[in-house]
């Protein structure tokens, strides 16, 4: 795709690492000032919410909530669009979930979650990985540990079927799948995809289509791509001169037909979009 063909909405967002699109045409964004932002479809932006920290991923509860891993303080928290929040997460097995990463919420109303690392210092872990991301399942009020031994757990996804768990490994620059089993644990992980994604493809988000394409967003490789269900990876978008994409770090589908990509950036201050071939996979708040 020519990168003239991106065009950008809202105004004014920091590290707008998460973006999620509505059936009203508006969207929701993390931004790295503790809140979140909504943006209407002729970009006015207003901001919402005291989360502290620094919001990172993002999913929509069907009764309202914005849901939120807030990597800089170790919550995962439900806000409201008034402002008020509650904390659903800050451990998980007696353990302490200290960089929630990417939120997940399926039909079973069971919300998963990535949490990249147990180091206190997460940027130490890109330099040094170590196999010690996790994903947790809460499920009616209960959170457990249900995948481990990840090199650095960032965006995950259900299938459309809601048969399997992917979960991007970036450290290891790959897509690791999970059959979910009857009780909610998952089977041994496999890879999806290449197992090495390129010297620049470091997987950060990750959504599917209507067709069964998963799509990546590449930090480092300022790309978006998709692989496609024989398993190949397909670069969709490239700004190596950072014309538009800014570090994509999250990837959500909206608008009519939900035929529009949204760009969620760990730099910039708007939120890139463009057609994208295939309507995005359906996700519990769309209706359409």
């Amino acid at each position: 795709m020519d990168i003239s063909q991106v065009k950008t909405i809202g105004k004014g967002l920091m590290r707008p690492e998460g973006a999620m699109a509505l059936d009203d045409g508006t969207l929701y964004a993390a931004d790295g000032r503790g809140q979140c932002a909504h943006i209407q479809r002729d970009g006015r932006t207003e901001f919402f919410g005291d989360l502290g920290g620094a919001p990172n991923g993002i999913c929509i509860d069907p009764r309202g909530p914005c849901i939120v891993a807030n990597i800089g303080n170790g919550q995962v928290q439900s806000v409201q669009p008034d402002g008020r929040h509650e904390i659903l997460l800050t451990h998980a097995g007696g353990r302490r979930m200290r960089a929630p990463n990417f939120p997940f919420l399926d039909s079973k109303g069971r919300l998963w979650v990535s949490n990249s690392t147990e180091q206190e210092d997460i940027s130490s872990v890109l330099v040094d990985p170590k196999p010690d991301g996790c994903v947790v399942l809460i499920e009616n009020g209960r959170a457990r540990i249900v995948a481990e031994g990840i090199y650095f757990a960032n965006g995950l996804t259900l299938d459309h079927e809601e048969a399997c768990l992917y979960v991007a490994q970036t450290m290891r620059r790959n897509i690791l799948r999970y059959r979910i089993l009857s009780d909610g644990t998952l089977g041994p992980a496999e890879l999806f995809g290449p197992d090495f994604l390129g010297r620049l493809g470091f997987p950060d988000g990750i959504a599917f289509d209507a067709a069964g394409n998963l799509w990546v967003t590449f930090p480092q490789w300022n790309a978006v791509g998709y692989i496609t269900p024989a398993g190949v990876l397909k670069m969709y978008l490239e700004d190596p001169q950072r014309r538009v994409l800014q570090r994509p770090s999250n990837i959500c589908f909206g608008w009519e037909g939900r035929t529009t990509a949204f760009i969620g950036n760990l730099d910039g201050t708007t939120i890139p979009y463009f057609s994208v071939p295939h309507p995005g996979m359906r996700l519990v708040h769309q209706q359409g």
